[in-house]
C-alpha cells in the first residue's frame, strides 16, 4: 500500500488515535509519511501525493444505517459526515499499516497479539475530520466483544483507568477515561465489527454512533 499524504492522515492521526487510543506520538521510519496526531481538519493535498478517498454515499442515503453483514466493507459502515462536516475514509489491513504513525501501529499489533490473530486476519477502517474520529475493526474469527476488550487492554496498559458502561444514541457503549489521553474514547460492537469512537465532545460522539449500525 501506498504512503498517504501525512495531510489526509489525520483520518487516523486525529481524535480518535491521538487523543483517545495513543496519548502519545511517534517519529516514523525513514521514507515513511507518519500520522499526524493533530486534531485538526485535514487540508487539501497536492494532485501529486494526494491518497484516493473513499467514495461517498449520496445526500439522499445519509440518513438509512449502514447494513452490517459479513465481509462488508468497513468503510461502508462509517458516518461520511460528523458535527456538520464531511469526514475522510481510508481502509487498511492489519499486514501493511505503514502508512500509519509507529504509536498507532503499536496499539493495533497489540490487539492482533491478544487475540492470537495474524495480521493479515485484522482490516481496518476509519473516518475522521476536525470534530470526531471513528474506527472500525474486524480481526477474523473473533467477535466484537473480543476485539473491543483487546483494544481497552492495549491502549490502557500501564495507565490508570476508568471504565463506565452506558447507553448512547440507543447503542450500548463503554467509556474509557485514562490518565495518558485528554479524552475519553468509547467502544461499541456491531456484529463482528468493535468501533472506537472518540469527538470534542459527548454529543458528537452520541451522532456517530447514530450513525452506526
Amino acid at each position: 500500500m501506498p504512503t498517504i499524504d501525512t495531510r489526509l492522515l489525520r483520518a487516523v492521526g486525529g481524535f480518535a488515535l491521538s487523543a483517545s487510543i495513543l496519548g502519545c506520538g511517534g517519529s516514523a521510519p525513514s521514507g515513511q509519511t507518519s500520522a499526524s496526531l493533530a486534531p485538526e481538519t485535514a487540508a487539501p493535498a497536492s494532485d501529486a501525493t494526494q491518497a484516493s478517498p473513499v467514495s461517498e454515499p449520496s445526500p439522499a442515503a445519509s440518513n438509512v444505517l449502514p447494513s452490517l453483514g459479513a465481509g462488508t466493507p468497513l468503510v461502508d459502515l462509517l458516518p461520511a459526515e460528523l458535527g456538520g462536516a464531511a469526514t475522510t475514509k481510508f481502509p487498511f489491513v492489519g499486514s501493511d499499516l505503514s502508512a500509519i504513525d509507529p504509536s498507532a501501529v503499536m496499539i493495533f499489533d497489540s490487539v492482533i497479539q491478544q487475540l492470537d490473530a495474524k495480521s493479515a486476519d485484522m482490516t481496518i477502517g476509519t473516518a475522521s475530520n476536525g470534530k470526531a474520529s471513528v474506527i472500525a475493526i474486524r480481526v477474523a474469527g473473533k467477535t466484537a466483544q473480543q476485539i473491543g476488550d483487546a483494544m481497552i487492554a492495549g491502549r490502557t496498559l500501564n495507565a490508570s483507568t476508568t471504565k463506565h458502561e452506558l447507553d448512547l444514541s440507543g447503542k450500548h457503549v463503554v467509556k474509557v477515561t485514562t490518565t495518558i489521553a485528554p479524552l475519553p474514547f468509547y467502544i461499541y460492537g456491531a456484529g463482528d465489527v468493535s468501533f472506537t469512537i472518540a469527538g470534542a465532545d459527548e454529543s458528537i460522539v452520541a451522532e456517530a454512533l447514530s450513525k452506526l449500525p
